[in-house]
């Protein structure tokens, strides 16, 4: 597994090259799965950063997901 810090650097790097903008609860989503040793849910993303972003959706969290997957970067 890369180390966290060079996978959040790639992923954002991804989502840059493509066109996408990086938004505070983008980068929470990248940073946990960046740090994540297994494969954690959607949901298990969303409980981790409600906190922090108490307005954000669960679909918002998928949708992150989704585009992220389009990137190679999640199975």
């Amino acid at each position: 597994m890369a180390e966290p810090k060079k996978r959040f650097a790639t992923i954002i790097q991804k989502l840059r090259a493509n066109g996408h903008k990086i938004t505070p609860q983008r980068m929470a989503i990248v940073d946990i799965l960046a740090r994540s040793a297994g494969h954690p849910s959607v949901e298990d993303i969303y409980d981790q950063i409600k906190t922090d972003f108490p307005t954000m959706s669960l679909a918002t969290v998928y949708r992150n997901i989704i585009l992220i997957k389009s990137l190679g970067e999640v199975l």
